[in-house]
């Protein structure tokens, strides 16, 4: 686009030239200076997606010969080769410029309206300039600050036309981005807890990245053997979101709320009640919903509230026959449930629209998973969206193995499991 119009503009003077010429039969034009070069350093600026923070490039213009004045603004667009039709990137991009080494200023995006243009464009603006008399140059530093939604935009490049006050040019040339993949954000990120024979718990981050799917672990605090069960209400992460519930040995059951801190994960507890020794597996769901198995084998449901004084409603009789399991664990916003014998079975979501019938029909999803002495659901592991919920598996002799998901016609189960590390045998308990 930027070439066609700079085409259009050359034929457009010298169509006015000709004309000129031909009426006057005299009048020469005087010959512009050729424009001069606007150059990158280092090329095209790699911008990482995620929470790495900014980085930043520079444009160095040398000028015409005895050039001096202003180079007023330009709006710059570029068409980004990927991305969601109908998307406007451009303000969720952050930047700032600086001309001549003075101080940073924003420096605006924008997207046109998606119905105004074809593909997915953005828009820069690239602050004026004054070049005093006898400088040669010109330089823009241009930071830029991106999410880790933003990836997905790769390479934008566009031709750059530096023009005076009188639209002549005054230097070309290109300015070029790259978005990666970066660190996904830490509300993003989901968290591992694991409890020691000492009673303290530990929580491992997500890295955001495959190869390492967990950073090295954090103190969350003691006195966590003082109970037999947790659950989480929802996935924890990172940046300190997520509910937990935890039963002491009375049968007492209390509720963490997530604090939303990265130092101190979880508020101070309070007591939602006793006679919880009544079951024999917790497990919590996204949404803050709760399920209890009893002794007989019937599973409950307590619908969540969202109020921290009183976390749960009544409950509701989901159905009999869950002491075939071994174990049930939240997985995405279903569960998993594990027979003696190592078969795994997958409990979809259901509609919701009736609370007794929280799941669609069990599916059989594989087996050997009697290799394995503790599960727990976790929240995204991986750099991508895509990546979804992670399930995280101990075996006997201490390895984790983080799985991913795969997803096929609107279901999803465990898949693509990865070393998560070695001696986590110290746990008694993983959540």
């Amino acid at each position: 686009m930027r070439q066609l119009r700079r085409v259009l503009v050359t034929a457009g003077l010298a169509l006015a030239l000709t004309s000129t010429a031909l009426a006057g039969g005299a009048t020469t034009a005087a010959a512009a200076p050729e424009p001069g070069t606007l150059v990158q350093e280092g090329g095209a600026l790699g911008v990482p997606a995620g929470e790495e923070g900014p980085v930043t490039t520079r444009l160095t213009a040398t000028l015409p010969p005895g050039f001096s004045g202003t180079i007023p603004g330009q709006r710059l667009a570029f068409q980004a080769l990927s991305g969601i039709p109908g998307d406007r990137p451009g303000p969720r991009i952050t930047s700032t410029c600086a001309v001549d080494g003075g101080a940073f200023a924003p420096c605006a995006w924008d997207s046109p309206d998606p119905e105004t243009v074809d593909g997915v464009w953005l828009l820069f603006d690239l602050p004026a300039a004054h070049v005093p008399a006898g400088a040669s140059t010109v330089t823009y530093d241009i930071t830029v600050d991106a999410g880790s939604d933003l990836a997905q935009l790769g390479h934008l490049s566009t031709a750059v036309d530096l023009r005076d006050t009188a639209g002549t040019v005054v230097a070309e040339g290109e300015l070029a981005f790259s978005f990666e993949q970066g660190t996904p954000e830490a509300w993003l990120r989901g968290s591992l807890h694991a409890r020691d024979r000492d009673g303290v718990l530990w929580q491992y981050d997500a890295t955001g990245y495959r190869d390492t799917p967990l950073k090295p672990r954090k103190r969350v605090g003691g006195g966590w053997n003082a109970y037999t069960a947790l659950t989480k209400l929802d996935r924890t992460t990172a940046a300190g979101a997520g509910d937990l519930v935890a039963r002491d040995r009375d049968g007492v059951l209390w509720y963490y709320r997530g604090s939303r801190r990265e130092g101190a994960p979880f508020e101070p507890r309070r007591r939602v009640g006793g006679g919880w020794n009544a079951y024999t597996s917790l497990v919590g769901l996204p949404g803050g919903d709760l399920f209890a198995r009893d002794r007989d084998g019937v599973l409950w449901r307590y619908p969540g509230t969202g109020l921290a004084a009183q976390p749960f409603g009544r409950r509701v009789r989901v159905g009999g026959g869950w002491n075939a399991y071994r174990s049930i664990v939240a997985f995405g916003d279903g569960l998993i449930a594990h027979t003696p014998d190592g078969r795994q079975w997958r409990y979809e979501k259901a509609d919701d629209w009736d609370p007794a019938v929280p799941f669609k029909p069990r599916r059989a999803v594989g087996g050997g998973w009697n290799v394995y002495t503790a599960l727990a659901g976790t929240g995204r592991i991986g750099p991508s969206a895509s990546d979804g919920p992670s399930l995280a598996a101990r075996t006997g002799d201490g390895r984790l193995v983080v799985y991913g998901v795969v997803w096929f016609d609107g279901k999803s189960e465990p898949y693509y499991p990865r070393p998560g590390g070695w001696g986590w045998n110290v746990y008694d308990l993983l959540v």
